[in-house]
């Protein structure tokens, strides 16, 4: 009984959506739905500038108390019985850890310098999606703007 739940019922299995990479005027896009709304800013005669995959950084490098020695620094060592220096906070009792980055699909900045910061949907957006967009844009300031494409037309969320 494969993917059945304790009551019968069958497990639904999530969609999977496979982007192939495509190359375009020699830039290797994630996705063909970012690589035609590449096209598509290209042909705008109101854009001065496209930038592909400008990064932000939205959350900064933090420490942290050592888990292993509880923020002491020393560590009984298993063969003595003594105290040595944590290894893996290397007896300074605090690790660094690395923050987190955005990487947005566009930069448009237009012809009277007015810039936005453009994220290209081919499918569902993924379950961290709404924090790392409000992460972003309290880091920037100004809203991301996400565009998807229904049937012939470029809808703007």
């Amino acid at each position: 009984m494969r993917n059945r739940q304790k009551g019968g019922r069958a497990v639904r299995q999530p969609r999977q959506f496979i982007a192939k990479k495509i190359t375009v005027d020699g830039v290797e896009f994630d996705s063909q739905t970012e690589a035609a709304y590449y096209q598509l800013l290209r042909r705008d005669p109101t854009i001065r500038d496209i930038e592909i995959q400008p990064q932000y950084k939205i959350i900064d490098n933090y420490t942290v108390t050592c888990k292993r020695c509880a923020g002491s620094g020393k560590q009984v060592s298993v063969k003595t019985g003594n105290p040595i220096n944590c290894k893996l906070c290397r007896g300074n009792g605090e690790r660094e850890k690395a923050g987190a980055v955005y990487t947005a699909d566009f930069r448009v900045t237009y012809m009277d310098g007015f810039q936005e910061i453009v994220d290209v949907k081919g499918g569902p957006v993924t379950r961290d999606f709404p924090l790392r967009r409000k992460l972003l844009e309290r880091a920037i300031g100004r809203e991301l703007v996400v565009v998807r494409r229904k049937g012939k037309e470029w809808v703007r969320e």
